[in-house]
C-alpha cells in the first residue's frame, strides 16, 4: 500500500519517542513504518519492540 506524505508526517510525530510504547492501535503499514524509523536504536527502543512484535506475531 502507498502511504501519503501527510500520513507519514503524522506517524513520525506520533511515534518519535523511543521511550514511549505506541498508544494507537497498530496495523501492518504503521508497524512496518515504525520498524524502519526506529531500526538500529537498540533493545531499549519501545517503539521498535512493539512494532516488531506486531510484525512478527509475538504479541
Amino acid at each position: 500500500m502507498q502511504t501519503s506524505l501527510d500520513t507519514r508526517d503524522l506517524w513520525s510525530s506520533q511515534h518519535s519517542d523511543c521511550a514511549a510504547v505506541p498508544t494507537v492501535p497498530l496495523d501492518t503499514d504503521r508497524a512496518r513504518f515504525i520498524c524502519s524509523m526506529h531500526a538500529g536504536h537498540g533493545p531499549e527502543c519501545r517503539q521498535y519492540l512493539a512494532a516488531a512484535a506486531f510484525c512478527y506475531g509475538a504479541g
